[in-house]
């Protein structure tokens, strides 16, 4: 249970100062453990002071010195973020630096949870106020303390084992099954487009799980494109890159998350790929993880562009209605199962789940974060968990109508970095079905979610008659209205539309 007691107190950091112990007691290790002891904040502090090395002075200065430790709850260690603004921009920008640095210091593998700060309950906010101020306390078991922080849906390691297949993945965990068994998939480049949340990391980490116990750790590399640049950048400061190479190319297999982001900086672009050269010759395999199609990607040169074409391109969409429900039902599984350890009953419904799946056409990570957000907002702090809670969750996720309806620009550009083609392509007069069929689904959501006329659409459209746009209107249309699949793969695409931070704007 949670309580209250005088043991621990703190002082909050304030608007960029650091997070400071004061009249602590020494942490004991009992049945009933403080939620937070110096060595967390500590922690924090060193944090703080990589992640000032890694995005620079001005980056940190304007976002993460604002960032105030609270505490550590239920296994996460949550950091308060001014408002809802600068909890979305640091999540968006800076939380996968803010988790890799907090990896390297914490060998319990725990989360970093940024909220914002008013909807923090006020007895967990109550831990950051001048010491006259009580701390939580959370009952568990000695055994638990140390356990690594689970990753997987169902609160384990992220390994091929836990994750969730469905239509939206299948090919893509094909091919990472496939390497992770030691067979061939018939290319030395494989890369895995798809939105933010859709597993990617979980296969990349997959495969890296299962072939470092078969054939030992220096078999296999992941590496994230950040950690990536900061080697490279270390290396060229130091005038020696031995390091990095030596690194890279004595694995067999190497696999590089968000691979987009090594291309908006052209040296380490050029490095990346001498390395990779180097590995394919030898026979090796590289992977990449990217949240666009590489044909969008500008950056890349032809020679580039060639490389990873020449190799296997495996597309994760957003899940389906019936992979969101396994991954609602196991995530709602493993919270309950967790909160047993603090004698609390989280009993998830299924029409909960079923209301769920329908109003939410997110992405695996966003449906955990929504069941994350029932429990915090109920049984965690002695509320009912009903429907009402349920529905908040949901409008939590989904956030309100944006400040205006996108502009077919912006239709046209995520239709067209889901499909793996180009704007001029849907501009185009080719009628090739890979083009055709994207161009139809911009040009019905182009009607459906704009107040724009169907000759208006025409003109943005290449120019074409308005016949031709009522035309793909009518036919996609009647497709959603009796194929299920299509019906979910258009949802899922205007749900990327919406989600576009250009709406915003």
């Amino acid at each position: 249970m949670i309580s209250k007691q005088n043991t621990t107190r703190y002082a909050s950091a304030g608007a960029g100062g650091n997070v400071r112990a004061s009249d602590s007691a020494p942490t004991r290790r009992t049945s009933s453990e403080t939620v937070q002891d110096d060595r967390v904040a500590q922690m924090w502090d060193s944090v703080r002071e990589s992640l000032r090395r890694r995005v620079g002075d001005a980056q940190y200065e304007a976002w993460i010195s604002k960032l105030d430790f609270i505490a550590e709850v239920n296994g996460e260690v949550v950091v308060a973020a001014a408002d809802n603004y600068a909890r979305a921009r640091v999540d968006t920008d800076f939380g996968h630096l803010i988790q890799q640095a907090w990896e390297q210091v914490d060998r319990g593998g725990r989360r970093v949870r940024i909220e914002a700060r008013e909807r923090i309950p006020a007895d967990i906010l109550a831990l950051a106020q001048p010491a006259d101020t009580g701390v939580l306390i959370v009952e568990r078991d000695e055994s638990e303390i140390d356990e690594p922080r689970p990753e997987g849906i169902n609160g384990d390691a992220q390994t091929l084992e836990n994750f969730l297949v469905g239509d939206s993945n299948r090919v893509a965990f094909g091919l990472a099954h496939r390497l992770a068994m030691g067979g061939g998939v018939s290319a030395n480049v494989v890369t895995v487009v798809g939105p933010h949340g859709v597993g990617k990391t979980h296969l990349l980490k997959g495969i890296q799980a299962s072939l470092a116990a078969a054939r030992g750790e220096n078999s296999v590399l992941y590496m994230s494109s950040e950690d990536f640049t900061v080697a490279f950048v270390d290396g060229v400061k130091r005038k020696d890159t031995s390091d990095l190479r030596t690194l890279v190319r004595r694995a067999k297999i190497v696999l590089l998350d968000d691979f987009q982001f090594i291309c908006s900086k052209p040296g380490t672009l050029v490095e990346f790929f001498s390395h990779m050269r180097a590995i394919v010759a030898n026979g090796g395999v590289v992977v990449l993880a990217c949240d666009q199609s590489p044909a969008t990607i500008e950056q890349l040169d032809d020679r580039m562009r060639d490389e990873i074409h020449g190799g296997v391109i495996a597309q994760m969409e957003l899940p389906e209605r019936n992979l969101r429900r396994e991954i609602l039902r196991a995530k709602a599984d493993a919270v309950a199962e967790a909160a047993k350890a603090i004698d609390v009953a989280f009993d998830f419904q299924e029409e909960w789940i079923d209301l769920l799946a329908d109003r939410l056409p997110a992405s695996g990570r966003a449906l955990c974060g929504a069941i994350r957000n029932v429990y915090c907002g109920t049984v965690l702090v002695g509320k009912p968990l009903d429907r009402t809670a349920v529905e908040k969750a949901i409008q939590l996720q989904a956030g309100g109508a944006p400040a205006r309806a996108p502009k077919i620009d912006t239709i046209k550009d995520v239709t067209a970095r889901a499909y793996g083609v180009t704007k001029v392509d849907l501009e185009s007069a080719c009628r090739k079905r890979q083009y055709a069929l994207p161009r139809q689904y911009a040009m019905y959501l182009s009607r459906q979610l704009t107040k724009c006329s169907y000759p208006q659409i025409g003109r943005m459209f290449g120019d074409r008659d308005h016949t031709t746009v009522l035309f793909a209107y009518r036919k996609i249309a009647a497709m959603i209205a009796s194929n299920d699949a299509a019906a979910e793969e258009l949802r899922a695409l205007e749900q990327r539309i919406m989600a576009d931070p250009r709406n915003t704007k």
